[in-house]
C-alpha cells in the first residue's frame, strides 16, 4: 500500500477481488483475446452501453474527485448502480482493455482496476508466454 493511499481504498480493493473472483478470472481470460468487432463489423466495445444501467445516470457520479470524505460516498453510490447492471462485466472488461485510468467502471475504482491488472491479467499474460 502506498503511503498516501488511504487504508479504506486498500481494503476496498481487496474486498472487491474477494467478492467477485470468478468474474475477474473470466475477464482476464478474455482481455486481449476477444475480437473487437462482431461478424457484421459492429464494435463490441459499444454494444453493451445501450443497456447499461448508468446510461441515464449523471456521468459525474462515476468520476469522483478524491478518495476520502464525500468521494467515498460517491464511489459507493456509483457501485450500487454498477452492481444492479446486467452489463457490469462487459463494462469492466472494456475499462481494462482500453486502460481507463479514471472513474468507476464495472463497479471497480481506479485503484481496484490497477490491482486487477496486476493480479489477474498480468498473471494470465505470463502464463500464456
Amino acid at each position: 500500500m502506498k503511503a498516501d493511499q488511504p487504508a479504506e481504498m486498500h481494503q476496498a480493493s481487496s474486498d472487491l477481488v474477494l467478492r467477485m473472483p470468478l468474474m475477474f478470472e473470466r475477464i482476464a481470460a478474455k482481455v486481449g483475446q476477444r475480437p473487437r468487432t462482431d461478424r457484421s463489423g459492429q464494435d463490441l466495445d459499444v454494444k453493451w452501453r445501450r443497456n447499461a444501467a448508468c446510461r441515464d445516470t449523471d456521468p459525474s457520479l462515476f468520476f469522483p474527485v478524491g478518495v476520502t470524505g464525500s468521494a467515498l460516498v460517491q464511489i459507493e453510490d456509483a457501485r450500487e448502480v454498477c452492481m444492479s447492471c446486467s452489463c457490469q462485466e462487459a463494462c469492466l472488461e472494456f475499462a481494462l482493455r482500453s486502460n481507463q485510468d479514471t472513474g468507476i467502471w464495472g463497479g471497480a475504482s481506479e485503484e481496484e482496476r490497477r490491482h486487477l491488472r496486476r493480479t489477474f491479467i498480468n498473471k494470465r499474460t505470463r502464463l500464456a508466454s
